[in-house]
């Protein structure tokens, strides 16, 4: 069980690293970037803001960088 203590506690502060207590997203806000060059991959993120988007580079497209692999709940 110590050998994997290290890998929840950090799979645990990942999934609350994009949770706010106070229901403000800080810097968590979509914003469009011009020009901005999106690959066609199905390969699943979640945005801080709650928002499912195709794939990373379509969420930093959208001005969000903090994104966990997979589908929103």
């Amino acid at each position: 069980m110590q050998k994997w203590l290290p890998l929840i506690i950090a799979l645990t502060l990942l999934g609350a690293s994009c949770a706010n207590d106070d229901g403000d997203n800080g810097d968590c806000v979509e914003s469009k970037k011009e020009d901005c060059v999106v690959t066609f991959e199905i390969n699943p993120v979640c945005g801080c803001n709650g928002v499912t988007y195709e794939n990373p580079s379509t969420a930093a497209c959208h001005g969000i960088e903090n994104f966990t692999m997979g589908a929103c709940d």
